[in-house]
């Protein structure tokens, strides 16, 4: 009984790896696809998905802390178009441009981040009304052209550009998913994200304030878009305008498809980095099978239903074995309350309401009292008495 608990323990966990190798296996061997793993084809895969696999990271954050950022494709586009034009148009030299684009991302985060955490408006719309707006200011700035030329050959060269024979792209993904889970997994801030994205109310009452980790989280979701979109110019050797909401659909897919593996029920970067892998390299072997073009469509649309699905069926089979990880274990509530800044104070119960002293009867009036002073010879009321003179709790 334990083996088989063990087992499927394991597949829960790595299923999603263990398609991946299979995938990857069956095109490799399969006599349709002889291109599948020629060594342009692979670089090329790892090269394109790198940029997929940044914005994957930067809605993994947001959607740790319970709040999904539609934008960071379209961020992605206006900070490769801005940081392209910059260049060519305004002639700027290369490292300005690169920071006035982050710049520009981490400024389409903040206005995520108050429209959200401090105005209170769901992240859904305020996002997707961001996407709105910066594609609008993307045909703005460029007209709806592509920007070719004028761009910093040293940018252009980091595409193509490899070391170890590996895309040099493919480090920058690696790189920021290790930062990325180091935050979320290492640190109270990301122990914080998850109690948060668990439950907000309870993490408020711990102390943990959870405008303000919200705020930070939809911030740097914003920053790495922009870098994103910087990178976007080299791996494409110019700004296109059309690029950026491209990638919204399929780094939402990846994000909750891989919260499925590495570690179910919780979004997590390593999850969503072999989801992003899986999808990818499925659609590029379909596609060398002959596949039509609609397939990647298909894919992303499929693995969003399917994450959500999974999400949900997980979800249930928790609750119905205690102990199991969900989007905050125990432990981490406990940790996120013994490091947070108690930005709120702790909630004390309220002291016991003490019973109300017994009220006594009127003494009865006696017939024919003689009222010789003309007063009301009433009994005073007792009961007013008692509550006047009652002590508060």
């Amino acid at each position: 009984m334990k083996a088989q608990l063990r087992i499927t323990e394991f597949f829960e966990r790595y299923g999603l790896v263990a398609l991946l190798v299979a995938v990857i296996v069956f095109f490799s061997v399969n006599s349709a696809t002889p291109q599948f793993d020629t060594v342009a084809n692979l670089r090329n895969i790892l090269t394109d998905q790198s940029i997929l696999g940044i914005l994957a990271i930067a809605t993994v954050i947001p959607l740790v802390a319970g709040q999904i950022d539609l934008s960071v494709g379209p961020n992605a586009g206006l900070t490769s178009v801005l940081c392209a034009g910059l260049m060519s148009k305004s002639g700027w030299p290369l490292f300005p441009a690169i920071l006035a684009a982050i710049v520009v991302g981490l400024v389409i985060g903040t206005i995520n981040a108050i429209l959200v955490a401090s105005v209170g408006i769901n992240s859904i719309i305020a996002t997707l009304g961001m996407s709105s707006v910066i594609g609008a200011a993307v045909l703005a700035y460029s007209g709806g052209v592509s920007i070719t030329t004028g761009v910093s050959p040293g940018l252009l060269r980091l595409g193509p550009g490899k070391w170890l024979s590996v895309p040099t792209l493919f480090y920058f993904l690696l790189g920021i998913a290790l930062v990325a889970w180091y935050l979320l997994e290492k640190t109270p801030t990301g122990k914080n994200l998850y109690a948060i994205g668990s439950n907000p109310r309870a993490a408020l009452l711990v102390g943990i304030g959870v405008s303000r980790q919200t705020f930070g989280s939809l911030v740097l979701a914003g920053g790495i878009a922009g870098g994103a979109g910087v990178l976007l110019v080299a791996a494409v050797g110019a700004g296109s305008p059309q690029l950026g909401s491209n990638y919204t659909l399929p780094a939402i897919a990846a994000a909750f498809l891989g919260a499925t593996s590495i570690q179910p029920g919780r979004y997590n970067v390593w999850g969503t980095i072999t989801a992003v892998f899986f999808l990818a390299i499925s659609v590029n072997g379909l596609t060398l099978w002959g596949a039509a073009p609609w397939v990647s469509e298909l894919f992303d649309g499929a693995a969003l239903i399917v994450g959500v699905g999974l999400g949900v069926y997980a979800g249930a089979l928790r609750r119905r074995r205690p102990g199991r990880r969900g989007t905050a274990s125990p432990d981490e509530m406990a940790a996120a309350a013994t490091t947070a800044p108690h930005d709120a104070p702790p909630v004390l119960d309220a002291p016991p309401v003490l019973d109300a002293p017994p009220v006594l009867d009127a003494p009865p009036v006696l017939d024919g009292a003689d009222d010789t002073d003309g007063s009301d010879r009433r009994p005073t009321n007792v009961t007013q008495d008692a509550g006047a003179n009652r002590a508060g709790p």
